[in-house]
């Protein structure tokens, strides 16, 4: 049967493919004695040609690569064998696919049940669609359409491959939870949906003098679990290993036009606290012993503060002029882009405001990660509860998903090129946020929400389950903290109402009160959840609000229930019932090159075509193997150096937010033309280019710059 629905859905028939349940939830094996702890990471940066997710049909096809995306994991086990893997992937999204596969891949090696996985998305916007349980994101999530088997594997291997590493790394560990505001690196971009809360909201943490409104509608608070690990063998001390932090804030720093896979703003906030405890124990190579986990929060409303002049512009439709007479037909409209000088330009405020923040946050970091050596234990209990909701009718949900006519508009931070657009420039058809998107006559479940394109046209366009069907959620309790897991996006508000029911039921179970944090984009991904109140403003936030008004409520309900089923069993996870799910994702399409793509590694003579070495910048072009076989790499691709009394010395690699890596064309030799761009900043001339030697190409190849005249 299964094998029957694999076919159908390869024929793009709209057919279904089973998700199955491996692992029996329980307690999994022990690989060590008292509380202990393991860390793992992956490379899942996919090769240049797939799609970039987060922007909907505005997303671009990826040429190359940036800051190289990754997924981490962190295992915890406390005395009694309860054990949680949290897992965090620079991703936009998570589909139950990734998680399922994923658990069926660790679950005979570890004893880990899909209940005791909980993997979530740092919301990236510059990282590769082709991957959801669902047709509609598989088809209109990025300009690339199609759900493609070759990137699934790819990225389930990266996952569990991370959480194998963590599991087997396991060691005797000490932690501690800590909590900070963290303001005036994100604002609100809903902020008029935000003002309709009634009884309006307070932030967690006062708010700074200086602080305007709009920045502090925001939830500021960054959590941290620091973790220390016991040294091998004998060695009785124990060392930094790392964190698990979780911060809401969307990953859109870069803006909508760029063409390079990117971790985006996480990427900054990952590596800045990694180098630091780097340091600390005197580590300084291209990967990082140390590993810090960013997991995004209630980012529904909330972005990061970037400057306007990191907007490129969207795109606008207008006609194609040429040359002719009276009997020149008339010119076609075609949509106009931003140049590529616009680009360059907005890109490159972007960057710098990802460099300067991720560098002002990292330092606050560093302050609470050291604070938190003063309080780590060794004894932090550990229990799971996890629930999988059928969405459709579900406690007053609508009984169908439907996007609204905001949706089409996109976000602040990504609008699409329908915002505003007028139909012959004069009739408006609601593509905006607010306005004409809400239904002056509210009616039915979806009330004030004016579906795009009508229901059954919406239907006909996507097909009846084209949209996410069931949410997988989860409460963790870690010590004194609990995290309750949504595969959505959640606004600060709707967070806000989550984190109440989970504290007024443990309140209710006779326990007493609890710090608790939301994780977001978790094992699924339902589009987005906006309170009562942000739903009838019909901004992108509720039109993306698929299952209608009541969604926060009926989640926040669910979440409080799990954790009192914790509480009410002293603090030990309950029976878990973890069943089989069904996907349906579409057509098959082999978007991601493979690695048996072009010629044979013995047929590809690896060389350098040009080397250019500028004031400002170092460009390299060079023949290497199809792009498939190149990333992802667990190590460096290639490597910067530059000359120093004691000969070369290697100053970056790939994987540092000055590289920029693309796939240009097929060489006309055998082989693929790449190109790196290096700003090299306040590093001297002159420079040595290499590309390092991997399984299939043992040997090197190197070219150097003389130094720059004048």
């Amino acid at each position: 049967m299964k094998l029957l629905l694999g076919m159908v859905a390869a024929l793009g028939l709209g057919g279904g493919v089973s998700l199955s349940s491996p692992g029996q939830p329980g307690l999994p094996a022990a690989r060590c004695a008292g509380f202990c702890a393991g860390f793992g990471r992956a490379d899942i940066t996919p090769p240049p040609g797939v799609g970039l997710a987060g922007n909907g049909p505005e997303g671009k096809q990826a040429r190359g690569y940036r800051v190289r995306l990754m997924v981490r994991a962190l295992v915890l086990k406390d005395a009694r064998g309860e054990a949680i893997a949290l897992v965090v992937a620079d991703l936009a999204h998570i589909s139950p696919t990734l998680h399922r596969l994923t658990a069926a891949r660790v679950a005979a090696q570890t004893g880990l049940s899909a209940d005791r996985i909980i993997i979530s998305a740092t919301h990236t916007h510059a990282g590769p669609g082709h991957f959801y349980s669902e047709k509609q994101y598989n088809g209109f999530g990025s300009s690339v359409s199609g759900y493609d088997t070759a990137l699934v594997t790819m990225l389930s291997d990266g996952f569990s491959r991370a959480i194998l590493d963590a599991w087997e790394g396991q060691r005797p560990a000490r932690a501690a939870w800590g909590q900070m505001p963290v303001w005036g690196f994100t604002r609100n971009r809903s902020y008029e949906a935000y003002l309709l809360n009634k009884p309006s909201v307070s932030p967690p943490f006062p708010v700074p003098s200086g602080v305007d409104p709009v920045h502090a509608a925001v939830d500021p608070t960054w959590t941290m679990l620091r973790v220390d690990l016991r040294g091998d063998g004998g060695d009785s001390t124990y060392y930094p290993a790392g964190a698990y932090s979780v911060f809401a804030i969307h990953g859109t720093a870069n803006p909508p036009d760029g063409d390079l896979l990117d971790a985006d703003i996480h990427g900054a906030l990952e590596r800045g606290l990694e180098r630091y405890i780097d340091q600390k124990r005197g580590y300084r190579e291209f990967r990082s012993p140390a590993i810090h986990l960013v997991a995004n929060g209630t980012e529904g409303d909330v972005s990061p503060d970037w400057p306007a002049t990191a907007r490129c512009g969207i795109p606008r439709i207008q006609p194609a002029l040429h040359p002719g007479g009276l009997r020149t037909p008339s010119a076609p409209w075609v949509w106009r882009f931003s140049d590529s000088v616009t680009v360059a330009l907005c890109t490159h405020v972007a960057r710098e405001f990802i460099t300067a923040a991720g560098d002002s946050v990292s330092r606050r970091l560093i302050g609470l990660y050291d604070k938190l050596g003063n309080e780590l234990k060794s004894d932090l209990p550990i229990a799971v509860a996890f629930r999988i909701d059928s969405l459709p009718g579900f406690h007053g949900l609508c009984p169908a998903p439907f996007t609204g006519v905001s949706t089409t508009a996109g976000a602040e931070d990504g609008p699409t090129r329908l915002r505003g657009w007028r139909l012959f420039g004069l009739f408006n058809l609601g593509f905006e946020e607010g306005g004409s998107a809400v239904n002056p006559h509210p009616r039915g479940c979806q009330r004030e929400k004016r579906v795009a394109f009508g229901e059954s046209l919406q239907n006909l366009i996507t097909g009846r389950n084209a949209l996410a069907r069931v949410a997988q959620l989860a409460v963790v309790r870690i010590g004194p903290m609990m995290l309750g897991a949504v595969p959505a996006e959640v606004t600060t508000v709707a967070g806000y109402q989550m984190k109440r029911a989970i504290r007024d039921s443990v309140i209710a179970a006779g326990a007493a009160e609890t710090p608790v944090v939301i994780v977001g984009l978790a094992n699924g991904f339902i589009q987005y959840i906006t309170s009562d109140e942000e739903y009838r403003a019909q901004n992108y936030e509720g039109g993306s609000t698929i299952y209608g008004p009541r969604s926060a409520m009926v989640l926040a309900e669910e979440l409080g229930s799990l954790a009192g089923s914790i509480e009410r069993r002293g603090g030990g996870s309950p029976p878990n019932l973890v069943y089989d799910l069904e996907a349906a994702p579409g057509p098959i399409v082999a978007v991601m090159p493979r690695r048996d793509a072009g010629p044979p590694p013995e047929q590809i003579t690896r060389t350098v075509v040009s080397m250019e070495c500028g004031r400002d910048t170092v460009t390299v072009r060079w023949l290497d193997a199809y792009p498939g076989r190149l990333v992802p790499a667990d190590g460096k691709v290639l490597e910067l150096a530059t000359r120093t009394s004691q000969g070369w010395k290697a100053v970056t690699w790939d994987d540092d937010p000055a590289v920029e890596v693309r796939a240009i064309r097929p060489g006309k030799a055998p082989g693929y033309l790449w190109e790196v761009r290096w700003t090299p900043g306040s590093i001297p001339p002159p420079y040595r280019f290499t590309a390092l030697p991997r399984v299939d190409f043992p040997v090197a190849v190197s070219a150097e710059c003389p130094p720059i005249p004048g």
